[in-house]
């Protein structure tokens, strides 16, 4: 058992290393090299695979300690991230929604219902505020992500194809700076523990907001029957 637990951490430890390279190429190269930003993404995508499966592992060891019931709700956010990023770009390709897209939207759903009660709880056993703003932070997330999938799966055949790009960058992103969360709290402990917890996400915000932004531009100037180019070539 401590083989298979020392072999875990390695492999956990590997995934978060290749996830934090490959998603800043991935960032990189988007609009600007297709084959690039293809080649770090599916990097990306697997290490986090493997990544929230040992994060799975490590809760399953210590299910008692409040960092690790953290990190399993921040494990099944980013699973789910992941999946709807692929997903979205399947179907933007033309794919049809499947029973996989409503099973981890519905394990989604329970999982935001599930820290957001811990949140409540939490604040009234007077933990650190920081656990409670957190639990609060990212349950409130994942609910507003089960709402984005199904008003997109239950109206597939009406999205517009730049509207599933646009989810697969934001999916995509969003599991980046989950990911990134958990690493800072776990190895930068030199940083006050604000900027540990709500770091990732204040600096990567500012790119959520710009890429959207700018294929909701795209998208305006193809409705509108503009020459502008809109660089979307994906897979």
């Amino acid at each position: 058992m401590e083989l298979l637990g020392l072999l875990s951490l390695l492999l956990h430890i590997t995934a978060g290393i290749l996830s934090l390279i490959a998603g800043p190429v991935a960032i990189f190269y988007n609009f600007k090299n297709a084959r690039n930003h293809r080649l770090a993404g599916k990097i990306f995508f697997y290490a986090m695979l493997i990544i929230c499966v040992t994060a799975v592992a490590g809760f399953l060891k210590r299910p008692d300690q409040l960092f690790f019931q953290f990190l399993l709700g921040i494990s099944v956010i980013v699973l789910a991230s992941v999946l709807r990023g692929v997903r979205a770009v399947q179907l933007m390709k033309g794919g049809t929604v499947k029973r996989l897209d409503y099973g981890y939207t519905i394990a989604l759903s329970l999982f935001g219902l599930w820290m957001v009660g811990m949140a409540v709880w939490h604040y009234f056993q007077e933990t650190h505020i920081a656990f409670s703003i957190l639990f609060a932070v990212f349950g409130t997330g994942a609910l507003v992500d089960v709402r984005i999938n199904l008003r997109h799966y239950t109206r597939a055949l009406t999205i517009d194809y730049l509207d599933w790009y646009r989810l697969h960058v934001s999916s995509m992103l969003g599991a980046f700076t989950a990911s990134t969360t958990a690493f800072t709290v776990n190895a930068a402990h030199f940083l006050p523990w604000y900027l540990q917890w709500f770091g990732p996400l204040l600096l990567l915000l500012p790119l959520q907001v710009y890429y959207g932004r700018k294929i909701k531009g795209w998208k305006t100037a193809a409705g509108s029957g503009s020459r502008e180019q809109v660089p979307v070539r994906i897979g």
